[in-house]
């Protein structure tokens, strides 16, 4: 069996073309997302080396006409909801029509929660649980900016997922939203970024995904899509 093969099949099953990824890709971001809007706000982590990545991306996307109306830093550990709110808030200052987040899972869980603030109506709470985005799309005619999420660390993959976790630091308590509405449109893992991550996040990072991976599968027992995930 090969299993890097079999791998690069699943990944294609599971997002087709709309998924960016692969060694020093980030160059390609301009052409990737053509189709999509020209005012994008960029949403950024910051660790060392972050910004050669992002002077890369800002000259892919002005080779594309595609202008950076603001990059605003995104969001600590866990996605504080402090941080949800202070980007909501940018974002309906700048009004762009493309949010381009370029960071760990926290960063782009804050910017999935942070869109659907800056489209609807109500608080965090009225849109934890599952499928209340997709109720509000419905109701209210608007639909969700595209969201292109880059994903800067191996890890559990929040720019494939339909889940943003977000945390009540004064509480402890982290509460999920979990809707398809959310999934960002496009995805980008550009493996060169993670080569001189810390040891203990790769280290971590690993862990992560393999707990993460056993979860569905215990949960796809007796469904019928049991065998693909067994294969997964």
């Amino acid at each position: 069996m090969d299993y890097k093969k079999d791998a690069m099949e699943l990944l294609k099953d599971f997002k087709g073309k709309n998924y960016l990824y692969g060694r020093y890709v980030l160059k390609e971001i301009g052409s990737f997302i053509k189709i999509t809007g020209k005012k994008a706000i960029v949403i950024r982590g910051s660790f060392p080396g972050s910004d050669n990545f992002l002077k890369i991306i800002r000259e892919s996307l002005q080779n594309y006409e595609i202008k950076i109306l603001k990059e605003v830093y995104g969001a600590k550990p866990n996605t504080p909801k402090e941080d949800v709110f202070r980007i909501r808030d940018e974002l309906a200052d700048n009004n762009p029509d493309l949010l381009i987040s370029f960071g760990g899972g926290s960063i782009i869980d804050a910017v999935k929660a942070a869109e659907v603030l800056r489209q609807f109506d109500g608080g965090i709470e009225d849109y934890f649980g599952t499928g209340k985005v997709t109720e509000a799309v419905k109701s209210s005619g608007k639909k969700l900016t595209d969201h292109i999420a880059i994903q800067t660390a191996a890890s559990s993959g929040a720019h494939l997922t339909k889940y943003a976790n977000i945390t009540d630091v004064k509480t402890g308590q982290k509460k999920l939203i979990v809707d398809d509405a959310i999934i960002p449109k496009f995805p980008v893992f550009d493996y060169s970024v993670t080569y001189n991550a810390p040891k203990t996040l790769t280290m971590d990072g690993a862990l992560d995904s393999i707990s993460h991976c056993l979860e569905v599968f215990y949960g796809a027992s007796g469904k019928d899509n049991y065998e693909h995930i067994k294969k997964v």
